[in-house]
């Protein structure tokens, strides 16, 4: 199982609020709002360097969970005449009332074997400064896409929390993630590495961010990211504790 972390997440940029959408059936009352998810990245873990014919790669596990009030929950529905999959997050308020909103595509991933929601992580390699601050952008994977399913339970005190999982299956038809539960992505899994090829020795940060494309709703988004120090050099690598960069300052824009 996964522990939660709080280690603390890099500040994503600040962005103006994202309105409520309206239930189908009328405005939710100020005292019934939408129950969100609100998407946590933890520190990247199992952090390897992997040397392959096309070059070194720095191979690593990324669990996105969910500390919100309400699930993240995505429906596909296929389109005949563009012959895709559409994608509608829906959220409910404490009485019942549902709202739904586009978010993308479910797309089938050619190695996973299962559908994808596109665009929803990315991962980013930094250079740091000597308080820790992000420097340089060595590296970084493209947005990539994910099956959201309850994989991990996360926040086992978390009274939201449902016993079992609620989301299970990599289809078309339904994804997401419970309150209280997380998504881990393996190391061995594709798409889970950033090459290393032009990175020189030196300490850097890896740094996870859900919801990339910013377009699933949620609490807040300031918290998405999650980031791991590390060492590189002579081919290995350490970590290095969060604690080793006192007076940290982090940027608020990348």
């Amino acid at each position: 199982m996964v522990a939660a972390s709080s280690a603390a997440l890099v500040d994503l940029p600040q962005l103006s609020p994202t309105p409520t959408p309206t239930p189908p059936d009328g405005p939710a009352p100020v005292d019934d709002p939408l129950l969100l998810p609100d998407l946590m990245t933890s520190p990247p873990a199992g952090l390897r360097i992997r040397s392959y014919s096309t070059g070194r790669f720095l191979r690593f596990t990324n669990v996105v969970w969910n500390d919100g009030k309400g699930p993240l929950e995505l429906f596909g529905e296929p389109d005949p005449a563009t012959g895709t999959t559409q994608v509608v997050q829906r959220a409910y308020t404490a009485t019942g009332l549902v709202a739904e909103w586009p978010v993308g595509v479910f797309n089938f991933h050619p190695t996973h074997l299962h559908w994808h929601l596109d665009g929803f992580v990315v991962y980013e390699l930094w250079s740091v400064g000597p308080g820790g601050d992000l420097d340089q952008l060595m590296t970084s994977s493209d947005k990539l896409s994910y099956c959201l399913i309850d994989s991990d339970v996360v926040e086992h005190d978390n009274p939201l929390r449902p016993n079992a999982r609620e989301y299970y299956g990599c289809g078309r038809a339904r994804q997401g993630l419970s309150v209280g539960w997380g998504d881990t992505y393996q190391s061995y899994l594709d798409g889970q590495s950033l090459p290393l090829g032009g990175v020189p020795d030196g300490w850097y940060a890896l740094v996870s961010t859900a919801n990339a494309n910013r377009v699933l709703k949620e609490a807040k988004i300031s918290n998405n990211a999650g980031v791991v120090y590390l060492q590189l050099y002579d081919n290995r690598m350490n970590i290095i504790p969060q604690s080793d960069f006192a007076g940290v300052h982090w940027l608020t824009e990348h």
